[in-house]
């Protein structure tokens, strides 16, 4: 199955889990179809998103491990957050780079352009969001935001930034991740990614062990996030459109998605 119809299928099946959304099935508007986006790797990212990476480094590095209270700096910004922060994180280093912030219950029809970021902490609420504004794939960035999933989780557990992506071939590729809220901390991570994988489910691994360089520590590591963890699909703060490229994949249909789930929260 293709990335986009399990696209479809997970927003309808969000859909259900929302009596709210249930009712009012009949008057929503559907979610426009996102921006084409291009297949291959782009290595120079925008100056606002390098920044962004910069940032988001800087953090981890400084931070070097130490364990954080759920209610700490990265959630101030929303009333001192304390269900999981993973999300507050990124948005928190967006707001400090004065990246422009969407409302998602105020989304309409996705004609949204530049570099721009949903004001949300919730999973479940920046995916809604992103999904409104055209702004979802499958196909990894710097600067994107990664999407996790876990059985049981109905595709929305955590988000990370990607900080880095290698372009292994064959619909294969190597991400490094800054991830908040991992440990109590904020992590960094690097996994193999394969976005042809037989099953959604299976398409996140560890490296092999020969291509490792790091050592292992509480700010760094190559074991995944958790059992059975997947990645559910890629957030885009920026628009590869914008700034050069001719090859694209497919578009998604236009689904109707109109309040957010839940998700589990983040260990």
């Amino acid at each position: 199955m293709s990335f986009f119809r399990r696209l479809l299928a997970l927003s309808l099946a969000l859909i259900c889990l929302c009596p709210a959304a249930m009712a009012a099935k009949n008057k929503a508007t559907p979610t426009p179809a996102p921006a084409v986006i291009p297949t291959e790797v782009i290595d120079e990212v925008p100056e606002t998103i390098q920044r962004l990476l910069d940032l988001a480094y800087s953090e981890w590095e400084e931070l070097g491990g130490k364990a954080l209270k759920r209610s700490n700096k990265y959630t101030k910004w929303r009333n001192n957050y304390e269900w999981g922060w993973c999300g507050g994180f990124i948005t928190w280093l967006t707001i400090q780079l004065d990246i422009p912030q969407e409302v998602w219950t105020k989304i309409e029809d996705g004609d949204v352009d530049g570099i721009v970021h949903v004001h949300e902490a919730g999973v479940g609420k920046l995916l809604t969001g992103y999904m409104r504004m055209r702004r979802v794939t499958d196909i990894p960035q710097k600067g994107f935001i990664v999407v996790y999933g876990k059985k049981g989780s109905g595709g929305l557990i955590h988000v990370g930034l990607i900080y880095d992506v290698e372009d292994l071939g064959n619909g294969k590729y190597r991400l490094t991740t800054i991830e908040g809220n991992m440990s109590n901390t904020v992590k960094m991570y690097v996994h193999d990614y394969d976005r042809n994988a037989e099953k959604k489910t299976k398409n996140l691994s560890a490296i092999p062990e020969a291509e490792r360089t790091e050592e292992e520590s509480r700010s760094f590591s190559y074991k995944l996030q958790g059992k059975d963890w997947y990645i559910n699909m890629f957030l885009m703060p920026w628009d590869p459109n914008e700034y050069g490229s001719d090859e694209a994949s497919d578009t998604v249909e236009s689904v109707d998605l109109d309040s957010p789930v839940t998700p589990t929260p983040a260990p």
